[in-house]
């Protein structure tokens, strides 16, 4: 699943980059969009998606 989800991440930026009236091209702060996902988003989303599915990461349930 972590993968898959990795992949969708990965297949963003063309996407983004294939918008009509090229979206990807609007500026916030100065930075294009494709920057602002290539550079800060996809990388954090990234590292946040591989931290959740590490082997061990699931919360444990308490006994009752």
């Amino acid at each position: 699943m972590a993968a898959l989800l990795l992949l969708v991440v990965l297949a963003a930026f063309p996407v983004i980059s294939a918008l009509p009236h090229q979206v990807g091209a609007i500026r916030l702060a100065g930075v294009s969009l494709l920057w602002w996902f290539g550079g800060v988003i996809a990388p954090l989303l990234a590292a946040v998606i591989a931290v959740a599915w590490l082997p061990g990461s699931a919360p444990r349930s308490r006994p009752e």
